[in-house]
């Protein structure tokens, strides 16, 4: 499966996928590759497709099986390290990016967490807010002040 995973890693990471490339950035050679896709539209079922002419086209992913969305796979496989892949034959990942990639979801969560705490909705928060005249704003901040403060117990 180490092959499928640098393949996998070169599908994310190179624009525009061909073999000349993978086997560029990797060092595995086209059988392998050949074999792997297969191996990952079989067992993981990823949906690997080829766009355009023969000779002029590229892989794309077109769906993550498995995996869902892809969102986490596909910032693992972001991190791949396919320089030291291709030196050592081992699968390293750029902590650095991990982190980054990790701090960027955590951004998003607690900024859709804030919304749902103050009542919003992620999708029509910007919209929302966009056509609320300044008093109409201000009313809103007053019911969202009250609705959060603590009230003293008589």
């Amino acid at each position: 499966m180490k092959y499928e995973i640098a393949v996998l890693a070169a599908l994310v990471q190179i624009d525009k996928p061909t073999r000349p490339k993978i086997t560029e950035q990797t060092d595995i050679s086209a059988q392998k590759i050949n074999s792997s896709i297969k191996n990952l539209k079989a067992i993981l079922d990823i949906g690997i497709c080829w766009h355009g002419a023969k000779k002029t086209g590229h892989y794309q992913i077109e769906s993550w099986g498995s995996f869902e969305s892809g969102r986490k796979i596909r910032r693992k496989v972001a991190a791949l390290q396919l320089s030291a892949y291709k030196r050592n034959r081992e699968i390293r990942y750029d902590s650095d990016l991990i982190k980054k990639f990790y701090a960027e979801d955590m951004k998003l969560h607690n900024y859709r967490h804030s919304l749902k705490l103050e009542g919003l909705n992620a999708k029509d928060s910007s919209n929302h807010l966009m056509h609320l005249t300044p008093t109409e704003r201000n009313k809103l901040r007053d019911e969202l002040k009250k609705k959060f403060t603590r009230q003293k117990a008589s």
